[in-house]
């Protein structure tokens, strides 16, 4: 491992103009940190970011495919060069003081979560600039519902080891959903974690609404996951490891 990274930030992404600009502004803040590894990996037919100058490593991968957001950290994660991995979203920023805490934490826990609440600010606060939108405080997501957050959705710190012990991410969950829910029970079942009491803040953008035919399909897996034995795990982790993160892995689909 390269000793000249304190950790390795990786962001999973598929084009669009809306959220190219929040991709610059999470960029932007992540670049903030000393020391930091930043992994971009781009899923698409065709490069459409390749030109432009962002504060990031580029990493393609070719798919006609729906996207596939485990695929492309799993890629990401055999082009890191530290030993903590973090995780995140590219329409997702921490307070720094409460993103370094999440990073200091992990000398102690396998994963940590670092927050427990996402703010979703409008498109006002969103265009505000760093220093001023971090400072937009009121109860958030997992704060005034029922919505619990997903302790592996947003931003999630993990130790290298770590990630290895649970398989990386289960590259079966395709399109949007339930990839972070199914991470989510294998950190609880292995690892020793902790989230922490801190807030996130969600970038404006246009929702989508996701493909339900393979929406659908990843929360059937999901609840077999759900259902599933330690020892089961552990044989699907084994059978999955050999395969993730291949590059080529939809060639035959292009």
């Amino acid at each position: 491992m390269n000793s000249n990274y304190t950790f390795t930030f990786i962001i999973a992404y598929r084009h669009s103009l809306e959220r190219l600009q929040n991709l610059r502004r999470v960029l932007d803040w992540i670049n903030g940190f000393a020391r930091v590894e930043v992994l971009l990996v781009e899923q698409d037919t065709h490069s459409k970011i390749s030109h432009l100058n962002l504060k990031a490593k580029h990493i393609f991968i070719k798919s006609n495919m729906p996207y596939n957001k485990s695929w492309s950290f799993n890629v990401a994660m055999k082009n890191a060069k530290s030993n903590i991995i973090v995780y995140g979203d590219a329409d997702l920023i921490m307070r720094p003081e409460d993103f370094i805490n999440g990073l200091k934490m992990v000398e102690h826990y396998d994963m940590v979560n670092p927050y427990k609440s996402v703010i979703d600010l409008n498109q006002m606060e969103t265009n505000l600039q760093l220093e001023d939108l971090i400072k937009v405080n009121r109860p958030g997501r997992g704060e005034t519902d029922h919505q619990k957050v997903p302790l592996c959705g947003g931003i999630c710190i993990f130790r290298r080891e770590a990630i290895y012990k649970i398989g990386g991410w289960n590259e079966d969950f395709i399109g949007w959903g339930a990839e972070d829910d199914f991470q989510s029970i294998k950190v609880r079942q292995f690892l020793n974690w902790i989230e922490l009491d801190s807030k996130c803040y969600h970038l404006y953008h246009d929702r989508t609404q996701p493909d339900m035919k393979w929406y659908q399909r990843n929360l059937q897996l999901l609840q077999k996951s759900a259902e599933m034995t330690k020892d089961q795990h552990v044989k699907m982790i084994n059978n999955q490891m050999p395969k993730n993160g291949m590059k080529n892995k939809y060639d035959n689909f292009c």
